[in-house]
């Protein structure tokens, strides 16, 4: 065991030794559990914690002896079992121990789930309506079931049931429409719905789902075009890229990821949805736990796992990752392959760049994504040449170039100090979307450092602190510091107070506000701000070197 899990778990125990040992301990008060126990049960918490759950599954396993008598153990073995992909034994776990807790949510949860599974749908409705929650979108997930297995209870009544069905969330209420209207064959009512989700801006999962569709019915020109269409909507979607491909090639088979006349592929599909959502609201453990639940009801769906790789990017530093996860993930398509070896690549050290690039081909369909990928990477790395170099690449191609592309060419020759080429390519930036005011905040305060179009730079800079609301800290203070260059302290005192409240992690704010104080003859304020600005974590060299003269001296100006 290593030094720092040994120091963690030492902690740990420390803190249970003086609260809560109890919890461990038989009713009759007779402690029952060697340290090697304590031990395992403490470094599954750990682990727990890390997200790192065949980990933990595999140290809770040596604890059964806990098994319905501690809570928390059983709820963290019975998830990281879950999230594994081990439903059911996770199943068997909770019946064993049900006697044991009444009216525990996750357990109640699980034992639906079993039961739905296994078309028991009458007993999974009376289980699902037990449970309660506190949890606003939990509970429209448990609508949504209790929807799902309506519509398979009464056939008379699904019609008028789909039409009906709503949710606090009009979204949820369309998807769901959507695929029961399908699910049940009733077409004049599916019809209307699919196109509410091809004219609607959102829905690219069920425009892809509308396409699969089209092409089981031998309509393939009319999947493409729904793709193309897609596509011109949203080029970041894997799923969407891979399947326009293979349909490009007359390679249909990506659709049997799903049929739609499934009822448990449709459960599926819920369970999924709502992945996603949770995925939104960073519980990436929930995320996880319904995802492993979708792909139990539709483990054809091998794609659905990019979010189980996604969540480990954002959860875990080590990156670790499953094998068998990532070459089913890579197998899928190109598309595939490239996004999980690139994010693999920005997240790993022991990636090499060369076969990254090499990987890279000019008759691929979405090599300007590809470019734009390598690109970004070396503006992140600071390599700002090597980025031009791509962003070039993307430029000469001249596929639906956009105001990002140009943008992030003017902060590559602005590092570069190439100043004329990055206003050219600010301006252009500018042109193509006249209210992205993060673009106008950088060449607006690029012409202020150089003491340049001062005027212009102010009005423009008012434009963008209104299309930000307010809310943009980092844009308050290019506006407060276009005042103070005007010499108009009182207003550029106001702006830069508010920047410094908002911004409280950036050091050049600071800076600023302490020279605006300094200029209204608040000394001692401006050189509390300032030393605040030498604890910041993300203050350079430079400005620190320069603060600190300032701390001694005041503004040189004066």
């Amino acid at each position: 065991m290593s030094l720092k899990k040994k120091f963690y778990i030492g902690i740990i125990f420390i803190l249970l030794s003086t609260t809560n040992l109890h919890a461990i301990i038989k009713k009759n008060n007779k402690q029952i559990y060697s340290a090697n126990y304590i031990k395992n049960y403490l470094y599954g918490s750990i682990l727990y914690n890390q997200n790192k759950h065949n980990s933990v599954a595999n140290n809770l396993e040596k604890n059964l002896k806990l098994q319905g008598k501690h809570i928390n153990y059983d709820i963290k073995h019975i998830t990281s079992l879950i999230i594994n992909g081990n439903f059911d034994k996770a199943v068997r776990n909770v019946l064993k121990i049900e006697e044991q807790y009444s009216q525990i949510f996750i357990f109640d949860f699980v034992k639906s789930v079993h039961l739905l599974k296994n078309g028991q749908h009458q007993k999974a409705l009376v289980q699902l309506k037990r449970i309660k929650s506190s949890d606003m979108l939990f509970n429209e997930l448990i609508n949504t079931l209790i929807f799902w297995i309506e519509i398979e209870k009464n056939k008379k009544f699904q019609k008028e049931l789909i039409k009906n069905f709503r949710s606090d969330n009009s979204g949820i209420t369309l998807i769901n429409q959507f695929l029961a209207s399908k699910y049940t064959s009733k077409t004049d009512l599916y019809v209307s719905l699919n196109e509410k989700i091809l004219f609607s801006d959102n829905f690219v999962r069920y425009k892809i789902l509308s396409a699969w569709n089209y092409s089981r019915e031998g309509q393939t020109n009319q999947s493409l075009k729904i793709l193309k269409l897609a596509l011109d909507q949203n080029n970041h979607n894997i799923l969407l890229k891979q399947t326009y491909k293979n349909f490009k090639n007359k390679n249909y088979n990506i659709s049997n990821f799903f049929d739609p006349k499934i009822f448990n592929h449709n459960l599926a599909e819920i369970f999924y949805l709502f992945s996603n959502l949770y995925q939104q609201r960073e519980d990436l453990l929930f995320s996880d736990f319904l995802l492993s639940i979708s792909l139990e009801l539709n483990e054809n769906f091998l794609s659905n796992n990019l979010i189980k790789f996604e969540n480990k990017l954002v959860n875990n530093n080590d990156h670790r990752f499953n094998y068998l996860l990532l070459n089913n993930l890579k197998n899928i398509g190109d598309e595939y392959r490239w996004y999980i070896n690139y994010n693999l690549f920005r997240h790993s050290r022991n990636q090499i760049i060369s076969d990254l690039e090499k990987s890279l081909k000019p008759d691929d369909l979405f090599i300007n994504e590809k470019y734009m990928d390598m690109a970004n990477y070396y503006r992140l790395k600071k390599d700002y040449k090597s980025a031009l170099n791509y962003y070039d690449k993307v430029e000469k191609l001249n596929i639906n170039n956009d105001w990002s592309l140009y943008y992030f060419k003017g902060i590559c020759y602005e590092r570069l100090k190439q100043w004329k080429n990055s206003e050219i390519n600010l301006k252009k930036s500018i042109s193509l979307s006249s209210k992205k005011y993060t673009v106008i905040n950088y060449l607006a305060y690029s012409w202020l450092e150089r003491r340049e179009n001062i005027d212009q730079a102010t009005k423009m800079l008012e434009k963008a602190v209104s299309l930000s609301k307010w809310e943009k800290g980092y844009i308050i203070d290019s506006l407060g510091w276009a005042y103070f260059l005007k010499n108009d302290y009182d207003k550029a005192e106001k702006l830069l107070k508010i920047a410094y409240e908002k911004t409280a992690y950036e050091s050049e704010v600071y800076d600023h506000y302490g020279d605006v104080l300094w200029k209204q003859k608040k000394f001692l304020q401006a050189r509390y701000v300032w030393k605040n600005a030498l604890n910041l974590e993300n203050i350079g060299l430079e400005r620190k070197k320069k603060i600190k003269e300032k701390i001694i001296n005041g503004l040189l100006s004066e």
